[in-house]
Order: structure tokens, then sequence, then C-alpha cells
């Protein structure tokens, strides 16, 4: 239990990740979270000494500090994007692949509970419009996401068999976040989920 009074200093600690909903239900029973289509996004103390220490938030420190979940999501979205900015990459070799489109690696800069980057505010919508095209997501780990620009190339049904062939050899179970596949549509601002 984080035994911090909420202050300045607690609030621009707070942080945020993605966690898998259905696989995480047990310990979600002693956390604040939300819901985000199969995900749960949870909240932890990042340390002074050591930022990328596990230290979640749970409701007993809520009801210690006195706040809603929602005053501990505005405090993330504001200190994430500072404390862990948004790192986008191409994955390596991919041209060959995917009828030669790059696949976007997106994570935060540290590479630890990167896939939250997603839920930063304008985050999304700022990297769709760079391109000029929708994105396909596909948020494999808990530490990254994996995105493709829908130039109409890609059918849903092709892109949900490769995660089911890759994911299970490339990402750890513990640090599996989701099998889905999402859409973001820059047009409507939202994000769905297609499997």
């Amino acid at each position: 239990m984080t035994k911090e009074i909420w202050n300045e200093s607690v609030k621009n600690r707070i942080m945020m990740y993605l966690i898998n909903y259905r696989k995480s239900k047990e310990q979600l029973i002693r956390r604040p979270y939300f819901i985000f289509e199969d995900l749960a996004a949870v909240f932890r103390l990042a340390d002074p000494e050591e930022p990328l220490k596990e230290n979640p938030v749970d409701h007993e420190d809520l009801n210690r500090w006195e706040i809603g979940k929602e005053e501990l999501y505005r405090c993330a979205m504001k200190s994430m994007p500072a404390e862990f900015p948004v790192h986008v990459k191409t994955a390596a070799g991919n041209r060959k692949r995917l009828d030669q489109e790059p696949v976007f690696i997106v994570s935060n800069c540290q590479g630890i509970y990167g896939a939250g980057v997603i839920l930063y505010p304008g985050f999304l919508q700022e990297f769709s419009e760079r391109y000029g095209w929708n994105l396909f997501l596909m948020p494999w780990s808990i530490h990254e996401v994996f995105v493709l620009l829908d130039r109409g190339q890609h059918r849903p049904d092709q892109l949900r068999e490769i995660m089911e062939k890759n994911v299970s050899g490339l990402i750890l179970e513990k640090d599996r976040l989701s099998d889905n596949l999402y859409y973001y549509d820059f047009s409507e601002k939202q994000i769905l989920t297609l499997y």
C-alpha cells in the first residue's frame, strides 16, 4: 500500500498502463481501473528512484487520498506524456512482408508498459493525420503496439491470421495484452475492435 499523502509530488507520479481484462479479473478486484475494449487501464505510482518499478494503486490508496479513479486518469494523462513520451520505430526487416508496408512499433521511450501510449490525448489522431490513413492496431504486448496504415492492401481477417500465428512465439505469456485487432478511424476519432 502506498503511504504517501495526495499532493503535487504524488499527482505527477501517477502512471497508467494496459492489461488484459479477462486474464486480470482477480487483481482488478483490489484496483481502480477503466475498461477499454477487452483491456483494463490500471494505475501505478512511479518511484522517484526507480520510475519503472511496479507500485500498484489500489482502492485503499483512493480512500486515503479521498479521490476517485477519474482524478487518477486525469493525472496520468498529464504526467505520462512528459515522463514516458511516445517512441515510434519501424520493425526491422518488415519491408519484405505485408505488401511492402512498414510496420510501426509504438511504445514509450523506456519500452516498458508502453502499449498505454495509444491512450495519450491526441496521439493516434496526430499519427493517422501525419500519414493520412486510418490505422490497424495490434496490441500484442503490454509493452508495445504494432501499427499498420490502412491503405486498402490489408484485410482484417489476414491481419488476424498473422496475429494468431505470430503472437504466441513472439510474446511471453506474462506480457500478452490482447489477441484482438483494433482499428482507429481518424475521421471519427474512434478506436474499434475488429476481432
